[in-house]
């Protein structure tokens, strides 16, 4: 399992150095509004799924940071440096010209030679969650709602939960599949991944107490009798079920998964099991995780950072 060891950043918001040393399975992140966390988080992530920045992300990351320096578990190391005036090139398009900026990631082994992109992510995954801060949803994405059963009106954030919904259906299938096409040990099979499948209605029991047992793989939940589909949740249920949905996907395989401010609009019950239910649903997973809430820290305040303790002026 290769998980990140290190995050160095120079040149942090023009404050100094930032290095913040990870725990491989929980890391907590603290630190005022304005203190850089989401865009460190953005920054770490698009780092991680891309061997190039895209110049609009670029421009954001240029203006906060100098370099940026991640080392892993195996002894890789990753490295970015912002683009100068001269790090320029330009493509002739007919009608005129483009001036993109150098925007290249490098990856190297504890040897110091150049790795390509593609085996870092075949030793691992990476997610990352702000649902408080996305995208307006585009037309297309109203237009693939199922006919037969549209949602009313949806949000975005319904939109991401219906998604994850659709995944984890086709996840199910697909393992499903290959389990009958293996006929040796397939019972076994068949008996641990289900187990795995159905773990995330063990966590929702713990947040969703008014709502009756057992939940529905439909994700429609049952109240005084009443049919309650997803997208009537509260903004905090549907917070909580889009952050379960999304690591219960993963299959408790090994991922690295940024969490920016998950416990937003949940209450202070919610927070304190928080970081132990998701660990529980994936025992595989680094959590990098980013809070103003004290309480989310109960049981891990050894895995608490905050940003200015790992700036060095």
């Amino acid at each position: 399992m290769v998980t990140i060891k290190k995050i160095e950043i120079k040149d942090y918001f023009g404050k100094g150095d930032f290095e913040w040393n990870l725990d491989p399975v929980v890391n907590i992140l603290g630190g005022k509004n304005g203190s850089g966390k989401s865009s460190l988080f953005k920054l770490c992530y698009a780092l991680l799924t891309s061997d190039k920045i895209d110049d609009k992300n670029d421009k954001l990351f240029s203006t906060l940071f100098e370099k940026a320096t991640i080392s892993f578990s195996n002894g890789w190391v990753l490295n970015w440096t912002k683009a100068s005036d001269k790090a320029e090139y330009t493509m002739n398009i007919g009608f005129g010209s483009i001036v993109y900026r150098n925007n290249a990631v490098t990856l190297c082994d504890e040897k110091g030679n150049k790795q390509s992109f593609s085996e870092l992510k075949k030793q691992m995954q990476v997610f990352m969650i702000n649902s408080f801060e996305q995208h307006t949803a585009k037309a297309s994405q109203y237009e693939k709602q199922p006919k037969t059963k549209p949602l009313d009106d949806p949000t975005m954030l319904d939109l991401m939960i219906k998604d994850q919904i659709d995944q984890r259906n086709k996840d199910f299938s697909k393992v499903m599949e290959d389990i009958v096409d293996s006929p040796e040990e397939d019972e076994k099979k068949r008996t641990e991944y289900v187990k795995t499948y159905k773990k995330i209605y063990s966590s929702l029991s713990h947040f969703l107490q008014g709502y009756d047992e057992p939940f529905k793989s439909s994700f429609e939940f049952t109240k005084n009798g009443n049919l309650v589909g997803y997208e009537h949740l509260s903004m905090g249920e549907k917070q909580i079920l889009l952050l379960l949905l999304m690591v219960s996907n993963t299959n408790q395989k090994p991922c690295i998964f940024f969490m920016d401010e998950p416990d937003l609009s949940m209450h202070i019950d919610w927070k304190e099991v928080l970081v132990k239910e998701l660990h529980e649903l994936n025992p595989n997973m680094q959590i990098i995780l980013s809070t103003h809430a004290p309480s989310v820290i109960t049981g891990w305040h050894d895995k608490v950072k905050e940003v200015n303790q790992l700036i060095k002026k």
